[in-house]
């Protein structure tokens, strides 16, 4: 086993673990890098953790200003596209591949050859990214053209200069260069803008962002604010439940004519056979702890070719520890040691 960690040499606080084939470190099993099934043709696909990019009210609390995360992870693409490959002959056609990440998905850079690489997979139909667009430069966006990318996705939030910069958590937020990019996009390839809606902050951008798609015939879904343990929490956004979300969204439908619901369906998503589950809930097992975890007092071991967070876990990589599986949904493994 061969493991790469870093200092990165503006954050100096956080390290960056390079996972590659000879790592050993497998690609399956964790929640914030790697490939995840959730048992349909879409397959989420996670090169990297990195944010450049610190949003007030980030669900994953990424970027270099994060409470929780202190790694940082980056995935080889080769290895990357070898092992999306194998989980393909197991989906078959008409596989999705869906780029999104804990972070941003375009920080990774070799992001364009990604691209390439997963789009000349038989069975892969087509490749989506969900993104920020801070990296959608004219030429980047010829380049995952010509790479083969088929849709973005786009988080704009605020039309507002001053707003938009504080919800992206960056001074150097520059919404103007987002416009630009929309419009040279959206003639060329398949486009939704995916904004968050926070309660009781951008509510009048919402509205101007749903007229902005109507005007120029772009597609447009709107996300919920959510929060969880490990999130960044934004203390003005009002709390809403799922049913005041959608209720909110109705309105807005009826109001400016326009699809604001998005669903599986939207997406040609379908049931498909599952990768196979190699632990179950209670499983005791020995793994080799490989790299260190993305949250605190947490290591990542292997076993069977699958990766499994180890919590309060102060082992060395390396060595052996004997766990016990306490979650398994979708194959993304969390355990305690025993």
């Amino acid at each position: 086993m061969r493991l790469e960690i870093v200092q990165k040499e503006r954050e100096q606080s956080i390290k960056l673990v390079r996972i590659t084939k000879e790592s050993e470190i497998p690609l399956i099993g964790n929640i914030f890098i790697g490939i995840i099934d959730r048992g349909t043709n879409l397959l989420q696909v996670r090169a990297t953790t990195f944010c450049n990019m610190n949003c007030t009210f980030c669900s994953t609390d990424a970027g270099k200003n994060s409470k929780w995360h202190k790694m940082n992870y980056i995935v080889d693409i080769n290895y990357l596209a070898e092992e999306v490959e194998k989980i393909a002959k197991i989906k078959e056609d008409g596989l999705i591949i869906f780029l999104d990440s804990v972070g941003e998905p375009m920080s990774h850079p070799d992001f364009a050859e990604l691209v390439g690489k997963l789009k000349k997979i038989k069975e892969v139909r087509e490749v989506i990214v969900i993104t920020n667009g801070t990296f959608l430069t004219k030429k980047k966006i010829d380049e995952l053209i010509e790479a083969g990318l088929d849709k973005i996705n786009l988080s704009l939030h605020a039309f507002d200069s001053s707003l938009a910069k504080e919800l992206f958590g960056m001074q150097s937020y520059d919404v103007n260069k987002i416009l630009f990019a929309i419009d040279y996009i959206k003639n060329k390839i398949d486009l939704m803008l995916t904004p968050v809606y926070l309660p009781g902050v951008n509510d009048d951008e919402i509205v101007k962002i749903i007229k902005f798609a109507k005007e120029k015939n772009i597609k447009i879904g709107l996300q919920k604010y959510e929060t969880y343990k490990y999130s960044r929490k934004m203390k003005k956004a009002k709390k809403q439940t799922y049913w005041k979300f959608y209720d909110k969204i109705l309105k807005w439908e009826k109001e400016f004519d326009i699809k604001l619901r998005v669903n599986d369906k939207d997406f040609g998503v379908e049931k498909r056979e599952r990768i196979p589950e190699i632990f179950r809930i209670g499983d005791k097992i020995n793994v080799e702890i490989v790299c260190p975890g993305w949250l605190p007092e947490q290591m990542i071991g292997q076993a069977e070719g699958r990766c499994i967070s180890v919590n309060k876990c102060y082992r060395e990589i390396g060595e052996q520890a004997r766990i016990k599986i306490i979650e398994n949904k979708n194959s993304i493994y969390l355990a305690e040691l025993i």
